[in-house]
């Protein structure tokens, strides 16, 4: 066969696979592709899987030095209180619906608490916030924060998480009902409602939680400053003491722990790791939350954000048995049993009522 044999014959099989491979080179690009993507985003879950936990490598630099003894920035006789509190990552807003409040409110105050790279944007230091229930709705309020505690993230990207507290004025927080959170326009890297374990920009909000002062008989005691922001690995018990203003009296206690990060998962949203879900509280020696208490629940599994986003806890308890009469302060312990991989997480508010 000479040259230009061969050549027609090329040109003839050139022909006849043509339709065929204008048909497959883009079906082969569209596989190189998504595999490519697919190696990209397993990589890239690889590295968040231990977001939030021990297993990431910024827990290095996670655990406070022991701390003094803490004192009430607030404390108000003759009252009772209540607590709700609302996850807000990767959120715009929520809702926080509080309950159990006698009337007249005396006071009322709203805690977050924001991760960032530096210094939080001046939009996350602020909140909007409106009474929403019942009716007539209050009016929107934009309630500047103050920094009550700053420290190292709990184990997710970025330098500091901040503790903010602001007041709420009466005239909005009145009462029993549904207070509506707003973040403003900055605050957040992300505000779609994406699940945290997927997108991970920041500034990464945890939650909001208020705390209102009604009337009541007991003695109530708001304590953060001191607390907030000294973010822990469970792993490593996390002991603090809370000072009473009076002893108690012994009739009935009450203790309130409003904290961030809280979570049941390990790399995924849903995904329950056992140690990610037994941190057990005592309180002077008292079983007060996770295995072996009454409660048995962790008071740190995400519960204002189940099923999705977690990350944020507002949780209360009768301790009664805990402080008998004459007993002058509350002596409290944070510890999984030192599981592995265990959940890195940051204090924010404790409210105590002695009655």
């Amino acid at each position: 066969m000479n040259i230009r044999s061969i050549q027609s014959r090329n040109n003839r099989l050139r022909a006849n696979y043509q339709p065929v491979l204008s048909v497959l080179a883009p079906l082969l690009l569209a596989v190189i592709l998504a595999s490519a993507v697919r190696a990209f985003a397993e990589e890239g879950a690889q590295e968040m899987e231990g977001w939030g936990t021990t297993a990431c490598s910024a827990a290095a630099d996670v655990q406070p030095a022991a701390l003094p003894p803490i004192r009430p920035f607030f404390v108000a006789p003759k009252s009772g209180y209540g607590t709700a509190g609302v996850a807000l990552r990767n959120r715009g807003a929520g809702s926080i619906s509080i309950s159990g409040v006698v009337a007249p409110v005396k006071a009322a105050f709203i805690y977050w608490a924001v991760i960032s790279s530096g210094a939080p944007p001046a939009a996350a230091t602020s909140v909007q916030l409106q009474r929403q229930f019942p009716l007539p709705a209050s009016a929107v309020v934009v309630l500047p924060g103050a920094v009550v505690g700053a420290g190292p993230p709990p184990c997710w990207p970025g330098t500091v998480i901040t503790v903010f507290r602001a007041a709420v004025p009466l005239a909005v927080a009145n009462g029993n009902g549904l207070y509506k959170v707003t973040l403003l326009r900055g605050a957040a890297g992300t505000t779609n409602g994406s699940d945290p374990w997927l997108v991970v920009n920041l500034p990464l909000w945890e939650g909001a939680s208020i705390v209102m002062v009604g009337a009541g008989v007991g003695t109530v005691s708001l304590y953060d400053a001191g607390l907030a922001g000294n973010t822990f690995k469970a792993n490593i018990a996390f002991p603090y003491t809370l000072v009473l203003p009076v002893p108690a009296p012994g009739v009935r206690t009450l203790f309130d722990n409003i904290g961030a990060d809280g979570k049941h998962v390990l790399g995924k949203s849903r995904l329950a790791v056992p140690t990610m879900s037994n941190e057990m509280t005592t309180i002077n020696g008292f079983p007060t939350a996770g295995p072996g208490s009454a409660y048995f629940d962790s008071d740190w599994n995400g519960s204002s954000g189940l099923p999705v986003p977690e990350l944020w806890d507002d949780t209360g308890h009768d301790i009664t048995p805990a402080a008998p009469g004459g007993t002058p302060v509350l002596n409290v312990v944070i510890f999984n049993g030192g599981g592995i991989p265990a959940d890195c997480l940051t204090p924010v508010a404790n409210v105590v009522e002695t009655d």
